[in-house]
């Protein structure tokens, strides 16, 4: 079997700790090709399937993401995660949804496009600190901004700020195949407030609180459809944990700090694809 692993022009050979994701996959007798998910070049019908991993420019282009995506459906090519949750999870809407059915995450407020409002008068109406301003389609800390003032035009998300991801860092649960994988922390460096590594922030293994694995479980549990692979970012204010984002287009899974996770995510594809 002959695979494409989905990547970006800036990582057209795979971030370091995929390679062992296509080493355990050569051990179950599939071929994997790392290939730029952007590339015109590329002749998608010669692969049986592929799986979205290192994408991590989607965030950029959106629609001509999304038009890829359904490129590959019609051309009946499986994709891992599936396209419905890759839809669903493009847009941090999905929040709304699982808060919906009782997942706790940060107060939050849902700018639409054309829409706008003033940060300084959300911080006093809510009792806010702070807020975080992001875009509804974003990765990486892309954009995002902690303010007590402005004014914010749609589409974005302003959730308010938790200094404890300052003090108790967030947690990242990596699930795959619906199973708890490996957990890490992350903490931000002093002063900031972005825990990942771009921005200075460090990684480290970790065992994660039964509050955290509790809220973790409950929104795998509520996820529109089953899940390959995924990660779920919580952060631990006093005895509560709010999930901050879950990730199914392109997680990071950290296969560095638990090199065994490659392995797994290899059996599990090749479960997924028959």
């Amino acid at each position: 079997m002959r695979i494409a692993i989905a990547t970006s022009r800036d990582m057209p050979n795979l971030p370091p700790g995929e390679h062992a994701l296509v080493t355990a996959l050569e051990s179950l007798g599939i071929t994997a090709w790392p290939v730029i998910w952007s590339s015109n070049e590329i002749d998608w019908s010669t692969f049986a399937a592929v799986v979205i991993r290192s994408c991590w420019d989607y965030h950029l282009r959106p629609s001509e993401f999304l038009e890829w995506i359904d490129q590959l459906e019609q051309m009946r090519i499986p994709v891992l995660n599936p396209p419905d949750l890759i839809r669903w999870n493009i847009d941090k809407r999905y929040l709304k949804d699982l808060s919906r059915k009782g997942i706790p995450i940060p107060e939050s407020i849902w700018v639409l496009p054309g829409d706008r409002i003033d940060v300084a008068a959300a911080c006093r109406e809510r009792a806010w600190q702070s807020a975080v301003v992001k875009p509804l389609v974003g990765a990486t800390a892309y954009r995002t901004e902690r303010t007590r003032d402005g004014v914010v035009h749609g589409p974005m998300l302003v959730q308010e700020y938790l200094p404890a991801i300052e003090t108790e860092g967030e947690w990242s649960l990596v699930y795959i195949a619906g199973r708890l994988s490996h957990s890490v922390r992350k903490r931000a460096r002093k002063g900031d407030f972005r825990v990942q590594q771009e921005f200075g922030g460090t990684i480290e293994p970790a065992d994660a609180p039964e509050a955290a694995l509790g809220v973790a479980e409950s929104a795998m549990a509520a996820l529109p459809g089953p899940a390959v692979m995924a990660r779920v970012d919580l952060v631990e204010i006093g005895r509560s944990v709010v999930l901050m984002e879950l990730e199914l287009i392109d997680p990071e899974l950290f296969f560095q700090l638990a090199p065994e996770a490659g392995g797994r995510l290899a059996a599990a594809l090749r479960a997924a694809l028959g």
